[in-house]
């Protein structure tokens, strides 16, 4: 373990960061001091089991121990079984209860409104699924059950199966860290693959696509001519920008730098809750400007008026004007999202290096970058094998 001897029979080492120190006591051995003590007994498999006592004091930590023995005792002998135990230990609380207290926790943390009401509905949902109705039930074996039959009956995908699993798996978890369970039993349980079931595959826009969109924005005869001009800049900006239309809702003239084209992004308006600046073409700039001035948009009021509802209606009777099928002969599906993957898959054909794009879509890594915003044509893999050398 890269223990060092030092001079005196001194031993040092490091464990999970942490330098530990020690005196040889004899050939082969170190005492080391410890803060607490730790108990160690069989249990009723024949399991070894080692537990810090949290106690510094021998006496109160051989109580401890005693008590444990005689839990393994009891259970060998038939009297109670290890789920009665740690369903006596659970305090006297009601699931509604607990999801109070963890709808509390996450409004503290600073969850948004809409994570905070998803995640209460899929626990709820998923417990009146598995007839869940105290914080003892939350098991493995019920949890995976639930899993197999989604599986089976394929209503869910993978995906959503997984966000139920996670949502699950955090509720659990803070029961645990407050002690309201002893122990996290789903701690093992793993998601599925989502690419072996994914329902829906988003695809990136061509130019030619991107063109006929903003001509049937601009000419289209369901919507007022202000409102036209409004729809084309709202579609330029997101495949200018990268921005998700939820993020480009919430803009605020404060947010823009008119001088050095940039654009701040507030922590508060973003997925990942992060602050952001971002450059921004001039020419967007402008457009942008234009349209506060000549609608005297103030500082702190939004720029655009609209909702994931209703701009995905907008979107979608724009594609039908265009002539452009929301699904292709692939299954390939194209919703407003899709302006942010046009966005990433046109700067990578531009050559641009796969991190400045990630920087760009500011996502954590360069692999989900790559993985679920760029697409790359047959024809672009073609003419990249065409560069390689004759052998």
């Amino acid at each position: 373990m890269g223990a060092k001897i030092g001079r005196g029979g001194t031993v040092t080492w490091t464990v999970k960061g942490k330098k530990r120190t020690g005196k040889l006591s004899g050939t082969d051995k170190v005492s080391h001091q410890v803060d607490t003590w730790s108990a160690e007994y069989t249990d009723e498999d024949g399991r070894v089991k080692r537990v810090t006592t949290g106690t510094k004091n021998r006496s109160a930590a051989e109580q401890i121990l005693a008590r444990y023995e005689a839990e393994v005792a009891r259970i060998k002998s038939g009297v109670v079984t290890r789920e009665e135990l740690t369903k006596a230990k659970t305090p006297r609380i009601t699931l509604d209860d607990a999801l109070e207290r963890f709808r509390i926790k996450m409004v503290a943390s600073g969850c948004t409104h809409g994570h905070i009401t998803l995640t209460l509905r899929r626990i709820t949902q998923f417990s009146h699924e598995t007839d869940i109705d105290s914080l003892a039930k939350f098991r493995r074996e019920t949890v995976e059950s639930w899993m197999a039959k989604e599986i089976q009956r394929k209503r869910r995908s993978a995906r959503t199966i997984n966000h139920y699993l996670t949502v699950v798996k955090s509720f659990v978890q803070y029961l645990v860290d407050t002690e309201l369970l002893q122990g996290n039993l789903l701690k093992s349980v793993r998601k599925l693959n989502p690419e072996l079931d994914r329902r829906k595959v988003r695809r990136a826009m061509t130019e030619e696509e991107v063109g006929r969109l903003l001509q049937a924005a601009e000419t289209g005869k369901h919507r007022r001519k202000n409102k036209c001009k409004e729809q084309v800049l709202i579609y330029r900006l997101l495949l200018g920008t990268g921005l998700r239309s939820t993020e480009l809702s919430l803009l605020t003239p404060n947010q823009i730098d008119y001088e050095h084209n940039r654009l701040t992004i507030e922590a508060a308006k973003t997925k990942n809750k992060k602050a952001d600046v971002l450059p921004i073409r001039a020419d967007l700039v402008q457009s942008v400007k234009e349209w506060i001035e000549a609608h005297g948009i103030q500082s702190h009021e939004r720029v655009f008026l609209f909702n994931k509802n209703s701009i995905r209606r907008s979107f979608y009777r724009d594609l039908r004007v265009a002539g452009i099928d929301r699904i292709d002969t692939d299954g390939r599906s194209i919703d407003i999202h899709s302006l942010r993957k046009t966005f990433g898959t046109m700067l990578a054909r531009a050559g641009n290096p796969l991190t400045t794009v990630q920087r760009l879509m500011r996502h954590s890594t360069p692999l989900l970058t790559a993985k679920l915003y760029i697409d790359v044509d047959p024809v672009d893999m073609t003419q990249a094998l065409a560069t390689l050398p004759t052998f």
